[in-house]
């Protein structure tokens, strides 16, 4: 779905591979899980919650210059939105 977009999906997280993995097949995922261990992202997005397990739930689409077109932050703890959600979004912002 994203790839007919030209979209690329990447989610960040600081918990280990192994969550990911488990989190990625529970939601469905497709797309890359990647580790911020030490919330060096988190805090350059601005989505850190107060302590390394806490990061606020967010979601960015930047496109090909690097340019944020749209995002979305949680509560700490949020409900990730659901890739079918994302899609509408692409189409909006493409």
């Amino acid at each position: 779905m994203f790839e007919q977009a030209g979209a690329v999906v990447l989610a960040v997280s600081p918990q280990g591979v192994d969550s990911h993995e488990r989190f990625a097949k529970q939601e469905g995922f497709t797309f890359p899980l990647l580790a911020d261990p030490d919330g060096a992202i988190a805090r350059a997005y601005g989505v850190e919650g107060g302590s390394r397990v806490q990061v606020k739930r967010s979601i960015f689409v930047i496109d090909a210059d690097g340019v944020i077109r749209w995002r979305f932050v949680g509560a700490v703890r949020a409900i990730f939105k659901k890739p079918r959600d994302l899609a509408k979004v692409l189409e909006r912002v493409s």
